[in-house]
């Protein structure tokens, strides 16, 4: 069985989240988040989990596709943004502190 091959607009958006991803993930660490000055922590964590999981989930759109580079590439640069936003968002709603 062949693979049919992906479309641009497929790679492309997989290309463009591998970057978005990270680029999010790391917005509170340069103090640089403008659009959501009045967020509390804990929200930012879950926005932040959550870009990473749709960044995931966008890489194995792509993969399934046909994009099978574009694809793995975005799904392996927002494994970590995932597992770190992740688990700081539930160990901080589950009670846990400093």
């Amino acid at each position: 069985m062949e693979a049919k091959p992906a479309t641009t607009r497929i790679t492309l958006a997989a290309g463009i989240v591998s970057f978005v991803g990270p680029a999010c993930a790391v917005l509170p660490y340069v103090d640089y988040l403008p659009a959501f000055p009045n967020l509390p922590a804990l929200a930012v964590a879950w926005l932040l989990a959550a870009i990473g999981a749709i960044g995931m989930g966008i890489g194995v759109f792509a993969f399934r596709k046909g994009s099978k580079i574009a694809g793995t590439i975005c799904v392996l640069t927002n494994i970590p943004v995932l597992a770190y936003w992740g688990f700081v968002a539930v160990f901080f709603s589950t009670g846990g502190s400093r």
